[in-house]
């Protein structure tokens, strides 16, 4: 770990918590917030994804908790949306041998300074007790932001790194909005053969004309580590 990392969590661990939704302090999400996160819908998995599961529906609150993850770099939500995870991890089918993330763009990793994918699949592999190890590579391309549903679906160039020996890999994510990059992930680590390919995800993003309710991000004061509290 990086020293500007140990010293951003040592201020995570001694500064009040800030709601991102209202801006009060004293926990990271306060009581009233955290009411209005929606559960996500459960979605057929894509292909050739053997089972998938969202915490959030990819509205309001949980919006904002992504938003500054991923585009401000305060990874202190990162470790609420991990717990959040790792409940949801718990109605697996079947036992998972190894956690691994679908990885950023490099452009992303560059200008944030780490693969937030990673950070969440590490988080989430401590409180599930699971193995966990890169197993995928992205190659260039755009990114998936902004793309239209049929570019999306193809999901990003990603391959296999390294020897996978995992039967069962539950690939972690952000927010999935076709699909297409656990598609992708699921494709290269040879999910459908002899190898379960599960997934886990944030959010899923409503179906297309969907209210938003409120932004995915905002200028306000950032906020610092709390307990949530529900």
């Amino acid at each position: 770990m990086a020293p500007r990392d140990t010293l951003e969590d040592l201020f995570d661990a001694i500064l009040p918590a800030r709601c991102p939704g209202c801006g009060r302090w004293g926990a990271l999400v306060c009581d009233s917030c955290a009411a209005t996160l929606v559960p996500a819908p459960i979605a057929p998995p894509p292909p050739p994804v053997a089972w998938w599961r969202s915490c959030f529906a990819y509205t309001g609150v949980a919006r904002e908790l992504v938003a500054r993850a991923k585009y401000r770099n305060e990874r202190r939500f990162l470790v609420l949306v991990a717990r959040e995870l790792a409940g949801v991890i718990e109605a697996v089918p079947s036992a998972v041998d190894l956690i691994t993330w679908a990885p950023a763009s490099a452009a992303r990793i560059r200008a944030q300074g780490v693969d937030h994918g990673e950070v969440l699949a590490r988080a989430v592999a401590r409180l599930t007790g699971a193995r966990v190890a890169a197993c995928l590579q992205r190659g260039t391309g755009s990114a998936q932001t902004g793309l239209d549903a049929h570019a999306r679906r193809r999901g990003p160039p990603l391959r296999a790194i390294g020897r996978v020996d995992a039967g069962t890999i539950l690939v972690v994510d952000d927010v999935a909005t076709t699909g297409g990059t656990l598609a992708a992930a699921a494709r290269a680590l040879g999910g459908a053969g002899d190898r379960a390919v599960f997934a886990a995800t944030i959010a899923r993003t409503p179906r297309p004309g969907g209210d938003p309710d409120g932004p995915a991000y905002t200028p306000a004061t950032p906020a610092v580590f709390g307990h949530r509290t529900r």
